[in-house]
């Protein structure tokens, strides 16, 4: 009796890791009167005709469907009414669906959009309907915004197909490149190294043999590609983390700065709420402000996010931050001086 109890567990593992999803699918054809056989099966879930035949079996055997094989139709149907039981997700489990769906999207415009829509569509053909429907409702309940992709779609499908594939095959690329600060282009032979999404836009970490030193690029501003023969190799110690490490969000400069700002007590609430950066530092001001510090390299990105609270935010350290904004302040006066 023991030795049957645990090969029925077996069975059941092993069902529930490799083919469950596979089954349910196959009842719902047979459910619908659709008469699969062993050949629109395979090609509609992407494996083997033996696997196909193997999740029948365990269909028959293991959940103990009355399948039976119909000449006239060329396929499989139910001898009588059959129902599988249920497939229950926990609530988190659903969301998590939903959330990466929705998530997912950031791939548009790139070779993998249609990969990702496809996996898409298949997971859903594999789950029972109510749950289908209860997977749609969801965005009657819950919505969240997730960046549009920055730049012409096509051309970026493009480039990004070209950058993928030299990443991949560790290929130089020659690139005429549009540098939004100097209005101008210039071409450039790049090394790339990882393709990175931050807020709507591609970026490529490379090593440029123009600047001759690890650069950031974006996609949607490289207006013309082309994958060279040239090998190159990474350099040994590089990894995306590091070299975003002391980054605000996605910008680097060439020097490392320790950035400390005060924000108004208005502010400072909504400062404590977040984790801004890995280094920053928090101190706590007796009128209910507080000051922020970090290790930023580059001053731009957070320039701009600064502007962002207006008054209620003032940049200590360092001075060349510090004259900046007074500049763009001196600027802001002049603008709205006759209001």
């Amino acid at each position: 009796m023991g030795l049957v109890l645990k090969k029925n567990k077996m069975a059941i593992d092993d069902v529930s890791r490799q083919s469950l999803a596979r089954i349910y699918a196959i009842h719902r054809w047979i459910a619908a009167g659709r008469y699969p056989n062993v050949a629109f099966i395979a090609e509609r879930l992407e494996v083997s005709s033996r696997t196909v035949e193997r999740d029948i079996q365990i269909l028959r055997d293991f959940f103990g469907a009355p399948i039976v094989y119909d000449s006239w139709h060329k396929g499989y149907r139910y001898e009588k009414t059959f129902s599988l039981p249920p497939l229950r997700l926990t609530e988190g489990e659903l969301l998590t669906l939903y959330l990466g769906q929705r998530l997912l999207s950031q791939f548009g415009g790139t070779p993998f959009g249609q990969i990702v829509q496809g996996a898409l569509t298949k997971l859903k053909m594999m789950l029972p309907e109510k749950l289908m429907v209860d997977l749609n409702l969801l965005d009657e309940d819950i919505s969240f915004a997730v960046e549009a992709l920055r730049g012409d779609a096509e051309k970026l499908a493009a480039v990004y197909g070209d950058l993928y594939r030299a990443i991949q095959e560790s290929f130089s690329v020659h690139i005429v490149y549009y540098t939004a600060s100097r209005n101008s282009l210039t071409e450039r032979l790049i090394d790339p190294y990882h393709l990175r999404f931050y807020q709507g836009a591609w970026y490529v970490i490379a090593y440029c043999h123009y600047r001759q030193e690890i650069r950031l690029f974006a996609l949607d501003r490289i207006r013309e590609c082309q994958v060279t023969g040239r090998k190159f190799k990474v350099v040994a110690d590089f990894s995306p983390e590091a070299y975003l490490q002391n980054s605000l969000g996605i910008e680097r400069g060439p020097q490392v700065y320790d950035v400390i700002i005060r924000f108004h007590c208005d502010q400072a609430r909504w400062i404590r709420e977040r984790r801004w950066h890995p280094s920053q530092v928090m101190e706590e001001l007796p009128d209910g402000g507080l000051v922020l510090k970090m290790r930023i390299s580059g001053l731009q990105e957070v320039k701009r996010w600064v502007l962002g609270f207006g008054g209620r935010a003032e940049v200590l350290a360092p001075l060349e931050l510090r004259r900046e904004m007074a500049r763009e302040a001196k600027d802001l006066v002049g603008l709205y001086a006759e209001v």
